[in-house]
Order: structure tokens, then sequence, then C-alpha cells
């Protein structure tokens, strides 16, 4: 049901839609005019209106078949800043750098194809080499794709180059002009004569090694373009590339710094902003409403204001701010995990008899977990049941020096002390084997990087599922469990020790926004939640279980 808070949010963010979409074209001419004509410089009006008549003559590549492209009243004055404003004395572009710092899926991939083509068919620079890198060849395939289709649904542009699609290149005889994709690990970057070059999404990227090779082989040229296009990076690594370009640009527009020839356009939220200011949800993404459904973007803000880990992404990748996600404590909202918590008898899981499981082992002197998974297809619920062990004579050392009451929680069966120093593995087995009896173990999933004595003895018995434990292996499982999370779709067995390791858990994420939690920053072990997500992410995904992801729906581009 929509409220009469989101009717309004809509209404005002309709009024700014209506501002991008519906602009008088003469009067942002004369505007640009304005801002950019002095003694040295002036807007070229001419041209502008060649590129909105040229590009309004292009198909988009997504969306409704055969729509043509509609410029936004942001992306016109970006690309008309970029490509109209010239030195008076030589006509060349003033322009050589330009760095496009926007929230995700506000159409900058887009934008910046559409100045390659108009560059690529409408300049006579001879030899000139047209370079695109992303911090791996698939990513920077997505951009060349996207070229690729504008200029193939275009019979008049497509009978003027040749298109290699195995190689990624296009060549143009007329101007003796090679358009193609390279990786930014590229050893032999600085070996080309680059008039135009786009490094994408470089808050991704390592170092800022291409960065500095491609742009040492622009000096040939007398108005070369070298794009940097990104979404914000953590903004701890000054070195980031993404990060030096963002500090740059604030250097010149504070005054700091004096560089004529280098254009910024960053759209971001002020720092620390509510995360429902709708006036900053415009500020970061001039194309909400257009490109970005707005009902997504509020159920993911929603979600936001529930899950620390879905509040860092949203502000990182949607508010466009610096946000640090190495180290975020008490990933796991606590009030959210009570609500999901029942006092659950584990003969009463019996009528399910089918769950999947996920073993996670920690040392030998610590706790290992055995969690097993139910799926309750009536409710459409996941149940979840713990397994925890640990070793029986080092109890009291361990709670004596980590101040934690293991002896009371063995007590309270929420703890299954196994006798000896160390987890004591055949006991645990036994233990195992004893469940089996009663449940069949559909997938058990567990850490590859783990024992392989005790990965074969798995596999004698059961369908084990080795699973890393880096980015890219749990970050769909993570999702899962934290979308079931929200959506009361889970049922958790009460245990202290459970709830005690999800209270401490940290996420953190890397620079494309995948997430772990980590054991190594956790204060307590964690060993049990870590077991709960690869039992559960096995069990949506053999039970094709189906749920709202936010993420995924603000990546859909409008028809």
């Amino acid at each position: 049901m929509i409220t009469q808070d989101e009717i309004k949010i809509k209404e005002h963010l309709n009024k700014k839609i209506l501002i991008q979409k519906e602009y008088i074209l003469d009067k942002v001419i004369t505007n640009q005019k304005e801002k950019y004509d002095d003694e040295k410089y002036f807007f070229d009006e001419n041209e502008a209106r060649k590129i909105f008549k040229f590009l309004s003559k292009l198909t988009l590549d997504k969306g409704k078949k055969g729509s043509k492209v509609k410029l936004l009243r942001f992306q016109f004055e970006i690309l008309t800043s970029i490509l109209c404003v010239k030195n008076r004395e030589t006509g060349f572009r003033r322009f050589k750098e330009a760095h496009l710092n926007i929230g995700r899926k506000n159409g900058k991939g887009s934008l910046v194809a559409w100045i390659i083509i108009y560059l690529y068919f409408t300049q006579d620079t001879y030899g000139a080499e047209y370079i695109i890198v992303a911090n791996d060849i698939k990513q920077a395939t997505n951009l060349f794709n996207t070229i690729k289709l504008t200029i193939n649904n275009n019979k008049t542009l497509r009978k003027y180059v040749k298109i290699t699609d195995s190689k990624k290149e296009m060549y143009r005889k007329a101007t003796n002009s090679t358009l193609r994709v390279l990786s930014n690990e590229g050893g032999n970057l600085d070996s080309y004569a680059s008039y135009i070059v786009v490094l994408d999404e470089v808050h991704e990227y390592k170092s800022d090694e291409a960065y500095s090779k491609l742009i040492t082989g622009m000096g040939l040229w007398d108005d070369p373009i070298m794009f940097t296009t990104t979404t914000a990076s953590s903004g701890e690594d000054e070195t980031n590339l993404e990060y030096q370009m963002y500090s740059y640009s604030k250097q010149i527009e504070n005054g700091e710094v004096d560089d004529e020839s280098f254009y910024y356009a960053i759209y971001e939220a002020e720092k620390d902003c509510d995360i429902f200011d709708i006036d900053e949800w415009s500020n970061a993404n001039p194309a909400l409403g257009c490109f970005k459904k707005i009902d997504d973007f509020i159920k993911l803000a929603k979600k936001a204001l529930a899950m620390k880990t879905f509040a860092a992404k949203f502000r990182r990748l949607y508010l466009n701010q610096h946000i640090a996600t190495d180290n975020i404590k008490n990933a796991i909202n606590m009030d959210l995990w009570r609500k999901c918590t029942k006092k659950i008898n584990l003969e009463e899981l019996k009528e399910y008899k089918i769950c999947w499981c996920g073993l996670d082992l920690s040392s030998k002197n610590d706790i290992t977990a055995f969690v097993m998974i139910f799926y309750d297809e009536d409710r459409e619920k996941f149940i979840v049941y713990p397994h925890l062990f640990t070793p029986k004579d080092t109890i009291m050392e361990r709670e004596e020096e980590d101040k934690n009451p293991y002896s009371e929680w063995v007590k309270s069966g929420d703890l299954i002390a196994l006798e000896g120093k160390y987890i004591n593995f055949e006991l645990m087995m036994d233990y195992i084997y004893n469940l089996n009896n009663d449940f069949e173990f559909k997938k058990v999933g567990f850490d590859r990087w783990g024992s392989p004595t005790i990965l074969n003895r798995l596999e004698e018995v059961w369908d084990i599922v080795p699973l890393g434990q880096g980015f890219q292996t749990i970050t769909p499982f993570i999702n899962d469990f934290e979308a079931l999370l929200i959506d009361e779709r889970l049922i958790i067995a009460e245990n202290e020790v459970f709830e005690f390791m999800a209270k401490n858990v940290i996420a953190v994420y890397d620079e494309a926004m995948n997430v772990k939690y980590s054991k190594k920053k956790s204060k307590f072990k964690i060993d049990g939640i870590i077991g709960m997500i690869m039992g559960l992410g096995l069990a949506v995904e053999e039970n094709e279980v189906s749920h709202y992801d936010p993420f995924a729906e603000l990546e859909e581009i409008e028809e």
C-alpha cells in the first residue's frame, strides 16, 4: 500500500523530473553561453545545436525498441560543456579532461557513449585512437556494446565503420580511426596515440597506472579528452583514482587549484544527510524517475534504514557518498533478529524431514557450528536451527579470558561441550550422524579451504558443496539472508550463543560493493552465522525462492 508520505515524495520528485525532461533548448544554450563566455573562451552555440540534432537521431540500445535518444537537461549541459566550450584564439576545446562522478544508473555510460559516437563520426582527426578502459575486459565491453548497438541501430552510421566484435574493435576508414577496448592491467597502455580515452568505473582500479600511461600518449593531439567515470569510492584510500580525481575537482571548486582544462560534474548527497532527505536523492541522482524507478528507490531507502549493510551500500552507490565499508560494526539488525527468534524444539522440526546445512569449522579450541535450515513452504519461511560445539576442558580458562559465560551456555543447552581440550571431530561427527537418522541432509555447505581430510569424510556420506568465503561467493548468500530478515521470512531458533554471534558480526565491502562477514574483524566468533549463511544460501537456491531485491531492481532502466 502506498502511504501519504510516499505520495508526497513522488509529487516532489516529479517536479524535478519535469525540469530534466521538459526544458527549452534555447534557454539552456543561453545559460551555457552566460556561464562560459569570456575574453578567452566562448560557448559554440552552433555545435551545441548540431550535437542535439545528431544525438536525437540515434536509437537507444536499451528500453523500448526504436526509442530515440532524448537528452535530459543535465546530460545536455554536461555534453555541451565538454564539447562546445572553445578557445577564441585557436578554436580548440577548452577541456582536456572530464571527471563524471555520479550515483549508479544515471546514464553516465550512455552519456560517454554518445560523446564518443559523435566525435568518432564528426571529427576529421586522422589516425585517432579511441580507447575504452575498465577494471577488466568484461566491464569495458559493456560500454563498447552500448556504442556498437547504437551504431548498428542507425543505417547511416553503420555503413561507415567496420566492427570486429571478437576483438572488441571498430575501424573507420575515412579517418583511419580505431576504437578499442583494453583492461587497465594491460602492460602496453603507453603504446597508444590516445585521442579520446574513457577510464570507466575508476573507483575499482587498483592503481592510477592506466591513467598515467594513457594521458602521456595524448600529447600528440590539440584537443584530446580523457574521461574518468565513476561512483564514489570508500574515500579511505587517498591513492584510489576516483578519490584523487574527486579531491582534485574539489580543489578547483574551492579555488585552491587553477586548471582551466579540467571539467568535473559531481553529483553527490551532503555528507551525513538523512537517508530520507529526498532533495539529496536528486542531488546524487539527476536522472531519478527517468532511469531509476522512484518506487524502487523508496523501498531501498526503507531497507537502508533497517540494515547497516544496506545503508552503507545505499549511501555509496546511490547517494554517491564516500562511505567506509571495511568495518561495519553490528551489521545485523538485532531488533529484526529478535522479531524472527522463536523457541523451537528440534523434535518439532521432524515434520519437515529435509534440511540444508552449513558446517563451519573453527580453530581446534573454539566454537564449531553445524546449522540446519528447513523450509516451510506454506508460510514461505526458512527455519534456522544451530548446533554449536566447543571443547569442554578449556571452558573455564576461556571464560576467564574472554569474559563470556561459556559454562552457563553449556548448562542451558545452547552450547554443546565435547570432551577434550580441542574440538573432538569424532564426537562431533557422531552427533551429526545421529541427527541424520531423523533428518535428510539435502546439501551441506562447507568452507572449501577447510581440512581436506574432514571434507573427504563428509563427502563419503553427504552431498557436500564446497563454498569459498570470499566476496564473490558469499555476497549473494548474505543478500538473501538480509532480505529475508528484513521481510521477516526467517524463524530463528532461540539460542543465546547464536544471538551473541549475530550481535558481533562486522561486515566488510570491497570496492565493487560485494560484501562478506569478517571472522577476522568480528570481536567474538561468528562461526554459527557463517554456517547459517552457507546453509541458507543453499536452501534458497534449491527452493527457487524469490524475494524483492531492491538493488537488482534499481539496475533495471525504465523503458
